[in-house]
């Protein structure tokens, strides 16, 4: 069958570095064959007039535990992986993510949707339904290594020998440091969402209290491994500098979330990628008053933007930042885009558009208070509107 080429044009178009106005873009089969701008367009079977709008690299989600809240919806409250999958993968689409990382966690089994056996579960349906292509967007996995806990290395070796996982976390939700700094926040915290217990978040607390006393020998090997599997591997949650070298010492290159702003700059600092949510940018503020995500943009030491539970909002972010800040156009795209794509493996090229590279893209409504997704691309195929 004859591979239709596909020209796209009358738009802006986003690189993932630059803007390029009055711009086309060419496809054939799943990737970009050329970008240009001007009215002489290159020859195509189709043309699409875009009629102004922006063209754009699909959205790089790196961190998101949506498929968990599909799932679970209300605590105790379950529904079939496969069911809540498949319509979270339309509604990724319809927000503009072309390339979603589950954030899936182990070692936190005092939580019924984070129980071991529940999250094999969901990485393995990940997976059987990708390979199945059933998924309109790519997925991939984010492995969050809950470092107080053992009973996450099973899991990991697991899936390592199965080269099932795309990206590792470490995360220390021990009380006393990181995100809950103070117990009541953290009792706070788990029985709102979890639906535990007061004496259970008590009881939860203080065994992460004593597996954190071993930890960091542990995810010592644990690291070893995912560097020779040139696995990325982030952190989660940092507060202090001395936490970022011990972690940096074990081969992180991002650090996810900082609570602090000594621990995102002295990441930035340090070389190492800064990423915030895109629900602290948009609303103004962190839900749990950490670190504003705003304060990291206008420093300039933010690396990328994370949806971490509500993928709307991904988009959305960066243009709230173009209007409110002082910061280029080009820089809060990126933000959404190549900015998360360069923290992976130079062979994934994601959140960029350039030639050769898979045509993995969104056309977008940027003139309205709400940005509206008009269409998403992936692997040159339509598959929203």
């Amino acid at each position: 069958m004859k591979c239709l080429k596909k020209c796209l044009y009358n738009g802006r178009i986003f690189d993932g570095k630059k803007i390029l106005e009055n711009g086309y873009l060419l496809i054939k089969d799943n990737i970009v064959e050329e970008i240009g701008t001007g009215e002489d367009l290159p020859l195509a079977d189709v043309y699409y007039d875009v009629k102004g709008s922006l063209i754009m690299p699909g959205l790089v989600d790196l961190h998101s535990d949506a498929a968990e809240r599909c799932i679970e919806m209300r605590p105790g409250v379950f529904f079939d992986k496969r069911f809540a999958l498949l319509n979270l993968d339309v509604r990724l689409a319809a927000s503009g993510v072309t390339s979603f990382f589950h954030a899936v966690s182990f070692g936190e089994e005092k939580t019924d949707v984070r129980d071991r056996a529940v999250s094999e579960a969901l990485v393995e349906k990940v997976k059987e339904l990708d390979l199945k292509k059933e998924f309109k967007i790519n997925h991939y996995i984010h492995f969050r290594y809950e470092v107080s806990s053992e009973t996450g290395t099973p899991s990991l070796k697991k899936f390592l020998t199965g080269d099932c996982l795309d990206l590792v976390s470490f995360m220390d939700h021990t009380p006393g440091q990181g995100q809950f700094r103070d117990m009541e926040e953290y009792k706070k915290f788990y029985c709102a969402n979890y639906g535990i217990s007061h004496d259970e978040a008590e009881e939860n607390a203080s065994e992460k209290q004593d597996g954190s006393k071993k930890a960091y020998k542990r995810i010592a090997e644990v690291a070893h491994v995912l560097k020779n599997k040139n696995i990325p591997l982030m952190s989660h949650d940092d507060d202090t500098a001395d936490k970022i070298d011990l972690l940096k010492e074990l081969g992180i290159s991002a650090s996810e979330f900082p609570v602090t702003e000594e621990a995102a700059k002295y990441a930035c600092d340090s070389g190492l990628g800064v990423f915030m949510g895109a629900p602290n940018l948009l609303r103004g503020k962190s839900s749990n008053g950490h670190l504003n995500a705003a304060k990291t943009v206008e420093m300039g030491i933010c690396t990328g933007l994370l949806s971490d539970y509500y993928p709307e909002s991904l988009l959305q972010a960066p243009f709230r930042a173009i209007k409110e800040m002082d910061i280029s156009e080009e820089k809060a795209l990126a933000l959404v885009t190549s900015g998360p794509g360069k923290f992976l493996p130079e062979n994934s090229c994601m959140g960029m558009l350039r030639p050769d590279l898979p045509a993995d893209f969104i056309i977008v409504n940027d003139g309205s208070d709400y940005i509206r997704v008009k269409e998403t691309w992936v692997g040159g195929k339509r598959v929203y509107r």
